[in-house]
């Protein structure tokens, strides 16, 4: 593939397909992804509830927002660097995009020991700071070294794979790689938790398991890019070591349109640990309901997320090409499907509440305050649909301003201080804590579609500049 087919391989599906086509061509091996990476972590939690230890499931809250943040580092490189790339192929820039994919890999790849060296260093005085008690102390240490320690490289490396790869148009190959990790983890979980280690080391088990899976989705990763690599010697994917200097446009293009989504994803980390923090005095039981409440939510929110970020090269591709009238179909068509969706999850939440929590654990104090979590939470799951999608729209169009503004909203400004105000101040107790999602959703939907106004009107200036050239 030479330079110029590096640009016509995308041009039929990103620039001349149905919109519909293309968004669900792009968007369903990544909702298909995420729906695997939500049964993998439902796997975690379920196998380890069968132990009717609150403490165990405890852990795996704790933990779960700590291991956030190295999805926080696979962003800000990721999505950074899809969003440079494929609006550079819009603008039919291959160089350009050639020097992000490489830039955007190894500064992915130096981020991830950076973050190994951190946990490695501060383990105990960060568990106590995300939550943990002496309960719980050993399995969420014991956790933390087999996914955030020795596991820091494949975790980070192969969600940084996929949006590189997806960014170029090959979804179907990025979801393939992402899901067969999590299919491999629900296939090693059971093993090693049940059958190679002995009773009381379920943890330990579920996070060999989240290791070897995520190991093996890299290492499908890297054969995969080599090999594309070695075959279109010209083509965008590339993974020599970069020429760039750290003065270098693209690199400043790829940490400032990435540090959004990174942002985002740390703030929610950020919130997840005062959560844990404020809910950790009502107990174990308060604690595990809390985050297997989240764990469901997570069925509405990851499924919209992978939808966006689907979507994210294609309003990238449209941006770059100035081709403002297909980038507004692609978005609303996206937002009435995230949209519905939400309100669908949010009606089976509120109804079938204690259901969905006792399928995880059968413990009568995690199900009644998970019971009453996912009531509250659930109201949230459609107004986050359409905030996500707004803020995947300012990345994927380079509107850094906008998508850090409503990045440290949505989780930073807004929750974590109604957290505090609806427990403490207005005496609402745990489900203080839950209600500030919500409430949180409703200012940041409300910013976030004045926003978009903003971005819609400004786009509507350039194409009337664009027309009469």
């Amino acid at each position: 593939m030479n330079r110029k087919s590096g640009i016509s391989g995308t041009q039929e599906l990103f620039a001349n397909a149905p919109v519909s086509k293309a968004v669900w061509t792009m968007a369903l091996p990544t909702i298909i992804t995420q729906l695997i990476n939500i049964v993998y972590n439902y796997a975690d939690t379920w196998y380890v509830g069968r132990t009717a230890n609150a403490a165990m499931v405890a852990a795996l809250g704790i933990c779960f927002p700590v291991f956030v943040i190295m999805a926080a580092v696979a962003n800000l490189f990721g999505v950074g660097g899809a969003s440079v790339i494929s609006r550079s192929m819009g603008q039919r820039n291959i160089e350009r995009a050639r020097r992000t994919f490489s830039t955007a890999f190894w500064g992915g790849m130096a981020a991830a020991v950076l973050f190994m060296l951190v946990i490695l260093l501060f383990r105990a005085p960060l568990i106590r700071l995300v939550g943990g008690d002496d309960a719980d102390f050993q399995y969420v240490s014991d956790y933390m070294f087999w996914t955030m320690i020795i596991g820091a490289i494949p975790t980070i490396g192969n969600v940084l794979c996929g949006h590189l790869v997806r960014a170029i148009g090959a979804s179907k190959e990025a979801g393939f790689g992402m899901s067969m990790g999590g299919v491999l983890n629900i296939v090693l979980d059971p093993l090693f938790m049940f059958v190679i280690l002995p009773e009381g080391m379920e943890v330990t088990g579920a996070a060999i398991a989240t290791l070897l899976s995520n190991t093996a989705a890299l290492v499908y990763f890297l054969v995969l890019i080599l090999r594309r690599q070695k075959r279109d010697r010209d083509g965008i994917i590339n993974v020599h070591l970069p020429k760039t200097q750290p003065g270098d446009p693209v690199v400043a293009e790829i940490l400032l349109t990435g540090f959004p989504a990174a942002l985002q994803t740390t703030f929610a980390m950020v919130s997840n640990i005062f959560a844990n923090v404020f809910i950790r005095p009502y107990g174990s039981g308060a604690v595990a309901g809390m985050g297997i409440a989240k764990k469901i939510n997570m069925i509405a929110f990851n499924t919209c997320m992978g939808m966006t970020m689907g979507v994210l090269p294609l309003i990238g591709f449209c941006y770059g090409a100035r081709n403002f009238t297909r980038m507004r179909r692609i978005i609303r068509y996206t937002g009435t499907v995230v949209l519905l969706f939400g309100l669908a999850c949010a009606a089976v939440f509120i109804t079938q509440a204690p259901h969905l929590v006792r399928f995880f654990i059968d413990e009568d104090a995690s199900v009644a305050y998970g019971t009453q979590f996912l009531h509250i939470i659930g109201y949230a799951a459609p107004l986050a649909a359409l905030s996500y999608l707004c803020v995947t729209v300012f990345q994927s169009s380079g509107r850094k301003g906008s998508a850090f503004t409503l990045s440290i909203l949505r989780k930073g400004i807004f929750d974590i201080p109604a957290m505090f105000v609806f427990r403490s101040i207005f005496n609402l107790g745990a489900n203080g804590v839950c209600l500030a999602t919500p409430f949180a959703e409703v200012l940041g939907l409300i910013v976030a579609l004045v926003l978009y106004g903003r971005f819609t009107k400004e786009t509507e200036t350039e194409q009337k500049v664009a027309d009469t050239e």
